[in-house]
C-alpha cells in the first residue's frame, strides 16, 4: 500500500524556483544558523575567565554548555513546529532570532551562574526555532534532486558561526584592551557576548528580505497536528527508531567536541586558550564549510546512483570518521598531529544537520517535517547537547578525578556516541529504504 501522497515530493514552490531566489532563501537561513551557533559556542573559548569570573567549576560550566539551553528549548520547540507546519516559517524564525539576541546581551551582563544560566536558556530559542522551520522551508524551495545541497549549504552556516565564536571570541581575548575606546571598562569575555548579539540582529535584518515560501502540503486539509505526528513516527517506529537515534548519537558526538575540544588543547596538549580557539576556529570555518558542503553533495551524487540510503551512508561514514578523528587528536603527540586531527574532527561537525535533515524530511510527510523535525531537535536538546558535554565532564572529574584527563574523557564520549550511531544505521537501513519505495521517492 503507497504512502499517503504528501509523503512525496510535489513541485517546487514556483515563487522561489529561479536558482537565485531559491538560493539566497538557503543563503539567509544559512546566515541565521551561523548566528545561532555562535552564540552557542562561544562558551567553549570563555572557559577560564568565566570560571575565574563567576566561580563556577566544569561541571557547572557543562550545564550552561549543554542543559541550560536544553530546557526552555524543550517547552517551545514542538509548539513552534506546529505553528510552523501550519504558518508563517520565517516569522517563527525570526521570533526565534531576536530571542536569542537579547540572550546573548544578557550573558554579557550576568554577575553571577544563575544569571549566566537562565541567559543561557534563552539561547535554546535559537535553534528549536531556526531548525524545523528552515529545513521545511529549505525543502519547499529546493529544486528536485537538490536537497541534500540546499540542507549541505545551511549547514555551512553552523562551521562560520563556530569560527566566528571560536577565532573572534579568542582574538577579543587577546585584544580586548586594545578595544577600550568601543566597551570600555567591560571585560573582554563580556564584549565577546555583545558582538555575539550584534552578529544576530544582522541575521534578524537579512531575515526581513526573505519571502515565506509556499508550503508544499498547503493543500492538505487535514494539516496535522502534534499527535497524527506522534501516531505517524510510532506506525514506523522501528525506521524512526534507527534514524533518529542514530542522527542523536551523532549530535551526542558533536556537543561533546565543540564544547570540549578547546579545553582539551589547552590541559593535554599546553596551548593557550588563544591559540586553541585560532586552531579550532579556522578548523571549523575551512574544514567545517568544506565539510558540510561535500557532504549534501556527496549524499546527492550518491542518490543520483540508484542508492535510496545515500543520506545513512553517508551518515555511517561520519560516524566512523569520528571514531577515528577525536581519539586521534587526543592521543598525538605532537601539536602539529593534533591540529592536523582537530582539523579532520572539525570538518565532521557540521555533517550531522545535513544528512539528518535530509534523512528525517525523505521519510516524514510534507505536513508533519517542521514537527518531525521540532521533535528531532527536542531530543538532541535533551540527550546530545545535555549529555554530551556533561559526560565528558563527569568523566574527568570523576571518573578519572583529574581535570587534565578531559581528553580521555573525549575520546571515550564521542567513540560511545560514534558506535550506538552504526547500530542505529545499520538495523533502520532495510526499513529506510522500502520505506521510501512504497512512498514513492525516485532517487
Amino acid at each position: 500500500m503507497r504512502a499517503p501522497p504528501e509523503v512525496c515530493a510535489p513541485d517546487v514552490d514556483p515563487t522561489v524556483a529561479a536558482p537565485a531566489r531559491w538560493m539566497w532563501v538557503v543563503l539567509v537561513l544559512a546566515v541565521c544558523h551561523a548566528a545561532a551557533v555562535a552564540s552557542f559556542q562561544i562558551l567553549s573559548v570563555l572557559v577560564s575567565p568565566i570560571k575565574a569570573a563567576l566561580q563556577v567549576s566544569d561541571v557547572q560550566y557543562s550545564l550552561m554548555q549543554g542543559l541550560a539551553v536544553a530546557i526552555f528549548a524543550s517547552l517551545l520547540g514542538v509548539p513552534a513546529a506546529i505553528i510552523a507546519d501550519r504558518g508563517n516559517r520565517r516569522l517563527v524564525v525570526l521570533v526565534g532570532v531576536v530571542v536569542w539576541v537579547a540572550a546573548s546581551l544578557a550573558c554579557a551582563f550576568a554577575r553571577n551562574f544563575a544569571e549566566l544560566f537562565t541567559a543561557r536558556m534563552m539561547v535554546g530559542l535559537g535553534e528549536v526555532f531556526l531548525y524545523p522551520s528552515a529545513l521545511s522551508m529549505i525543502a519547499d524551495v529546493a529544486p528536485p534532486g537538490r536537497l541534500s545541497s540546499a540542507i549541505g549549504a545551511f549547514g555551512c552556516g553552523g562551521p562560520v558561526g563556530a569560527a566566528f565564536a571560536l577565532i573572534g571570541g579568542g582574538w577579543l581575548l587577546r585584544n580586548g584592551a586594545r578595544l577600550g575606546f568601543i566597551f570600555g571598562n567591560l571585560p573582554p569575555w563580556r564584549a565577546v557576548f555583545l558582538i555575539c548579539g550584534a552578529f544576530g540582529a544582522l541575521a534578524a535584518a537579512l531575515l526581513l528580505t526573505v519571502s515565506e515560501p509556499a508550503h508544499r502540503a498547503a493543500a492538505d486539509p487535514r494539516r496535522p497536528g502534534i499527535a497524527a505526528t506522534l501516531s505517524y513516527m510510532l506506525r514506523h517506529g522501528r525506521l524512526y527508531a534507527g534514524v533518529s537515534g542514530g542522527m542523536l548519537a551523532l549530535s551526542f558526538c558533536v556537543y561533546a567536541t565543540a564544547s570540549w575540544a578547546p579545553t582539551m588543547l589547552v590541559r593535554d596538549h599546553a596551548m593557550t586558550y588563544s591559540r586553541a580557539g585560532a586552531i579550532t576556529g579556522a578548523a571549523a570555518l575551512v574544514g567545517g564549510m568544506l565539510g558540510a558542503w561535500a557532504c549534501g553533495l556527496l549524499s546527492d551524487w550518491i542518490e543520483s546512483r540508484g542508492r535510496d540510503d545515500a543520506a545513512l551512508q553517508v551518515a555511517s561514514g561520519i560516524a566512523l570518521a569520528f571514531l577515528v578523528a577525536v581519539p586521534a587528536a587526543v592521543l598525538a603527540r605532537s601539536q602539529g598531529w593534533t591540529a592536523a586531527w582537530i582539523w579532520a574532527g572539525y570538518a565532521l561537525l557540521g555533517m550531522p544537520t545535513v544528512v539528518g535533515g535530509t534523512a528525517l524530511q525523505q521519510i516524514s510527510p510534507a505536513s508533519m517535517r517542521a514537527q518531525v523535525m521540532a521533535i528531532q531537535v527536542l531530543l538532541v536538546n535533551l540527550v546530545a547537547l545535555s549529555l554530551g558535554p556533561l559526560a565528558v565532564a563527569a568523566l574527568s572529574d570523576q571518573a578519572f578525578g583529574d581535570p587534565g584527563a578531559v581528553g580521555y574523557a573525549l575520546a571515550i564520549t564521542v567513540g560511545v556516541g560514534a558506535l550506538a550511531a552504526v547500530v542505529g544505521f545499520i538495523a533502520s537501513r532495510r526499513e529506510f529504504v522500502g520505506h521510501r519505495a512504497r512512498a514513492g521517492i525516485s532517487p
